[in-house]
């Protein structure tokens, strides 16, 4: 009996410490699936089964259910821009339309401004200009002599304003021309960019790359070397470069398996971390999503319907997101886990101490880039020692192969090192405060006339950031940005979903750009273009069918279902045929109901599948008032499930 109950025991034992690992990870799975944010594989499955359908010029101008008469406005204010277009930039449309087709960039932001199913219509009627010939103060200067100001603010480089970059860049040549472009050693100069970069930053080491996306792989790679970890943490909607290992969303076609995405602002996000931390080797962090978080960087191109885009309030801005920050430090802290601060956008932009200095949070790593070589390319890394480190005292082989050839390139250092010096300065600091309070009194101003004038737009900034809201249901709110174009206002690719100010705008330029904007929103509301009649929900709904209605249409004339029913290969239209009577109807849905019924039930494999199913759909029901997003991508995981057959 004693030599039976050893072993019994070490087996007893061996299957408890079985079921606890089991228990741990079931509970840690649990945690992360109600953390994670389904945007990224939302979007894979979107990109990979959403088929491309455009509307002509009818279905285009009534898309909304508008009348006739508002048909008819809509169809002269096409042809309003298209000549206003003409007579303004002529000669600048002539030559941007040489790049189109050479310059793949180009091609790619002219044909994402506006969303699928108008872009047909809109490249055939309206043709956006992108040359400059100079620029003077925030107005720039096209082939046509039109001076345009500029809210673009050149994809967020110009804070300091286009005249004080010339300055740097004239400045920073002379300091370095007698070098020239030496590579490898490095000039004096670089080692007091490299002090100044130490005392903003609060941090040990530097790293020197070519743009904002190169600084965070460096970033990301430093992490996981000297964390001997592979995962990668960020958050919903944040942007940080368009590597693949940061982006596991729509727009890379690789499986990305080591970058998970939180949800932003969510406790239960803090408590994945937590839980996780020995997988973890950095957290990321964007702190312009205190502007929108859980949401991409806000593009025209997304704007289905108003209330798509939004924006917190400013007591959720200023105290709610630093909340967020500074318990997020805690856990990291807590739990051994580097925060990294990608302030390639932020940095130098909501504050001259970037988004530590706003709120208060100090960082493990940051990545700054864009603005702050005064000019010119570059992405810059900042961190401890422990975390910069690029080689393994213990393992001689082991290295983080970090590299760039253009790396501290001499003018870049230059041109850097008189930006440094004009950030650190007390007046510096003053233009900071001024710029943020002229925008803050022009966004109230410009909304207080838009809601006396009648006008469904308003405004919404966070520092020299500001993005334009609708506060009318309408699936043409993207028209704004053509209108604005119309009145000489310079956009980016992104229209009115980000505007920035420089800090060399001035009143009269605040004036001239209400003026502009008023006139813009006054003639689209003159063509019919807010006149529409359905709420945002049926704007959705319209959409969702026209979807449904496409990708039906392909996989019957291109799938198996299409060949069955001899259908396959056909371009018509086809029409679906709905039982005549609803008894055949109710027949056919209980026969199919029965069927599923067998096959869930007929072996093992079906049982576990049907299972599973039916405890997802259980959980969906517990989460669906306070996550209905997660719910939905569950619950369709759930039904797919069901359709599988052993």
């Amino acid at each position: 009996m004693e030599n039976f109950t050893a072993p019994m025991a070490a087996l007893v034992f061996l299957f408890a410490g079985c079921v606890a690992v089991a228990l741990r990870r079931t509970l840690k799975a649990l945690i992360t699936l109600t953390a994670m944010s389904p945007v990224p594989l939302g979007g894979r499955i979107a990109a990979k089964v959403l088929r491309t359908f455009s509307y002509n010029e009818e279905q285009f101008l009534g898309c909304d259910g508008a009348g006739q008469d508002v048909v008819d406005k809509r169809r002269a204010g096409i042809r309003w821009l298209a000549n206003t277009f003409q007579k303004m930039y002529h000669n600048t449309l002539e030559e941007s339309a040489k790049f189109v087709g050479s310059l793949s960039d180009l091609r790619f932001t002219d044909t994402n401004r506006v969303p699928f199913p108008f872009q047909k219509y809109v490249r055939e009627n309206l043709s956006v200009a992108s040359v400059v010939l100079s620029s003077e103060g925030p107005t720039l200067m096209d082939l046509d002599g039109n001076r345009t100001l500029d809210v673009s603010g050149s994809y967020g480089f110009n804070v300091c304003g286009y005249d004080m970059y010339k300055q740097f860049l004239a400045r920073g040549l002379e300091r370095v021309k007698d070098i020239g472009p030496v590579l490898g050693p490095v000039h004096p100069l670089v080692m007091d960019n490299i002090r100044i970069l130490k005392e903003i930053s609060g941090l040990d080491e530097i790293s020197f790359n070519m743009s904002g996306t190169e600084a965070m792989m460096c970033a990301v790679r430093l992490a996981c070397f000297n964390t001997k970890r592979s995962l990668v943490v960020c958050f919903s909607g944040a942007y940080h470069g368009w590597w693949d290992g940061v982006q596991p969303g729509p727009g890379n076609e690789r499986v990305v398996r080591d970058c998970l995405v939180l949800k932003d602002m969510n406790k239960t996000s803090l408590q994945c971390i937590a839980a996780r931390s020995s997988e973890i080797a950095c957290v990321i962090v964007n702190p312009l999503q205190v502007f929108n978080p859980n949401s991409p960087p806000p593009n025209d191109m997304t704007m289905a319907a108003s209330d798509i885009r939004k924006t917190p309030t400013a007591e959720e801005m200023e105290v709610t997101y630093k909340e967020w920050l500074q318990n997020l430090r805690r856990v990291c802290s807590k739990s051994d886990v580097p925060l990294i601060f990608d302030e390639v956008y932020s940095g130098f932009r909501i504050a001259p101490g970037g988004g530590q200095e706003q709120f208060g949070v100090k960082a493990d790593m940051v990545v700054y880039g864009k603005t702050c070589a005064g000019g010119m390319p570059i992405g810059v890394v900042c961190g401890t020692s422990e975390l910069m480190r690029r080689f393994d005292p213990e393992h001689p082989a082991r290295v983080a192969y970090v590299l760039g050839t253009f790396s501290a390139h001499p003018l870049t250092m230059g041109a850097m090192s008189e930006f440094l010096a004009w950030a650190r300065t007390e007046e510096t600091r003053s233009l900071y405060d001024r710029q943020d309070a002229r925008l803050t009194a022009f966004v109230k101003d410009t909304n207080a006339k838009m809601e006396v004038a009648g006008l469904p737009v308003r405004l919404s900034n966070y520092k020299t950031v500001f993005t334009v809201l609708y506060n009318k249901p309408g699936r043409f709110n993207w028209m704004l940005q053509y209108y604005m174009r119309a009145e000489g206002i310079t956009l980016s690719w992104v229209g009115t979903g980000r505007l920035l100010v420089s800090l060399d705008f001035e009143e009269e330029h605040y004036a001239e750009l209400q003026e502009k904007l008023m006139r813009a929103v006054t003639k689209m509301t003159e063509h019919g273009w807010f006149s529409g009649s359905m709420t945002n929900a049926q704007i959705k709904m319209r959409i969702g069918k026209e979807s449904l209605h496409t990708i039906a249409k392909h996989l019957l004339q291109n799938g198996p279902l299409g060949e069955m029913l001899g259908v396959a290969g056909m371009n018509e239209e086809i029409d679906a045929k709905p039982p005549k009577t609803l008894d055949e109807f109710y027949s056919n849905i209980m026969k199919r109901k029965a069927d599923d019924h067998a096959a869930s039930h007929s072996n093992e494999v079906n049982q576990f599948l049907h299972l599973v199913s039916s405890s997802m759909f259980i959980y969906c029901y517990a989460i669906i008032f306070n996550d209905h997003v997660s719910a939905m991508v569950l619950g369709l995981i759930s039904l797919f499930l069901r359709q599988v057959r052993s």
